[in-house]
């Protein structure tokens, strides 16, 4: 996945709504918080548990919502 299309997928539903990306090697990482992911051009950074986990573009394969209780 290229960057625009990342920025497009996070910023797509207004208000934010949590998600959750697939990638390419079977992980998964929820992104609960726009502030929770830095996109850069190859590589993002997403907060995991108050680490950031480095993860590659082009890995990640698709991104679904989550579904959030209301």
């Amino acid at each position: 996945m290229n960057q625009e299309d990342l920025r497009k997928a996070i910023k797509e539903h207004q208000p934010f709504q949590p998600l959750r990306l697939h990638l390419s090697n079977g992980s998964q990482f929820d992104v609960n918080h726009p502030d929770a992911i830095l996109i850069g051009p190859r590589t993002s950074g997403i907060l995991v548990d108050g680490a950031i986990q480095i993860i590659s573009n082009v890995h990640i394969n698709h991104i679904e919502p989550l579904v959030t209780a209301r």
